[in-house]
């Protein structure tokens, strides 16, 4: 699944022409208004927001603070409980069909599993690793993926009780990670420029993709249904990725510095991407025709953050602010 520099180089050229071009975004005005900050959600944790997820069929939103995961009504915008957290809430990921929540604490080294009705926590789970951040549920596998940023590992749990099952040895400095229904894990690597692709089962190595010419991966979204792995990276680019044949077959520029992304999917496919960076910039992707083009910038969202959730059914995304988080819509 690896690529020479020379495939690389010819992949790019091809869709720089393509995506270059498309980099400029559309009006704010007419058929695409740009999106902007229409409210906030106010919060009672203490410490910045670091952790973001949205359970659009459940209507909730997930807020990773200092000692708490917050949990809101998405129909109501106020708060309906809270999950406590052995020190600052890092990563959180959901399994609706098994009724489990998990939050990650990068300071504690741990991992929180929590039943989603009660939001009671079932078992607190030491990482394999040090400082794990991000996490990502596998339906298929029934297992919890979860990023070590501090050694390099990915530490598996068994979803429904909570158990080390695994672990995998990667190295570099690792950050997102993403899942198919092939039985693959995508990690991203900021120190190689790669995603490492792991199976799900046996978390043994298939191999990594390149996101040249975009660097230092940070995050992304896997749209399993047409075979796209959308990447946003700390270089000022997010880069599209076809995870069959291990190539980069476009890019759009974003803002400057790390780079968090969350997507929207409506009921047959893919709609659009949100990418907020490290410079305050929100860069608002759209999808038509497998090609990704910017649909409209907001050039200062008020925060730096890079987490990022977006709702299904009503399309505004959440955006992490110091002490509140940032509600937009168009």
């Amino acid at each position: 699944m690896r690529l020479t520099h020379h495939l690389l180089a010819l992949a790019t050229m091809a869709a720089m022409s393509s995506v270059h071009a498309a980099d400029a975004p559309s009006s704010a005005g007419g058929a695409n208004p740009a999106y902007k900050v229409v409210s906030s959600i106010k919060t009672d944790g203490q410490g910045d927001i670091r952790a973001l997820e949205v359970d659009s069929a459940g209507r909730k939103l997930y807020i990773g603070r200092d000692g708490a995961l917050e949990i809101v009504n998405l129909d109501t915008d106020k708060k309906i409980g809270q999950v406590p957290v052995r020190g600052h809430a890092s990563g959180v990921a959901i399994a609706p069909d098994i009724q489990r929540g998990y939050v990650t604490s990068a300071s504690d080294g741990s991992i929180t599993v929590f039943d989603l009705a009660s939001l009671q926590v079932i078992k607190t789970v030491k990482s394999t690793g040090s400082r794990p951040t991000s996490v990502e549920y596998v339906p298929g596998a029934k297992r919890v993926y979860v990023v070590n940023e501090g050694d390099g590992k990915v530490t598996a749990l068994a979803a429904d009780t909570g158990a080390v099952v695994g672990t995998a040895t990667l190295g570099g400095k690792l950050r997102g990670i993403g899942s198919d229904t092939r039985g693959d894990v995508f990690v991203a690597d900021a120190e190689r420029h790669v995603l490492h692709v792991l199976n799900t089962a046996t978390l043994a190595t298939r191999g990594s993709i390149a996101t040249w010419p975009a660097t230092e991966p940070v995050a992304m979204s896997v749209d399993d249904k047409e075979r796209r792995l959308y990447v946003s990276t700390a270089s000022g680019r997010m880069v599209v990725l076809d995870p069959d044949i291990g190539q980069m077959v476009g890019y759009v520029s974003t803002g400057a510095g790390e780079a968090g992304i969350a997507a929207q999917f409506g009921a047959n496919r893919f709609v659009r991407l949100f990418v907020p960076s490290a410079d305050g910039a929100l860069t608002v992707v759209k999808n038509a025709k497998l090609t990704a083009s910017v649909e409209s910038k907001l050039p200062s969202s008020g925060t730096k953050s890079s987490a990022v959730a977006v709702d299904a059914k009503s399309g505004r995304a959440f955006l992490a602010g110091a002490t509140e988080v940032l509600v937009l819509n168009k």
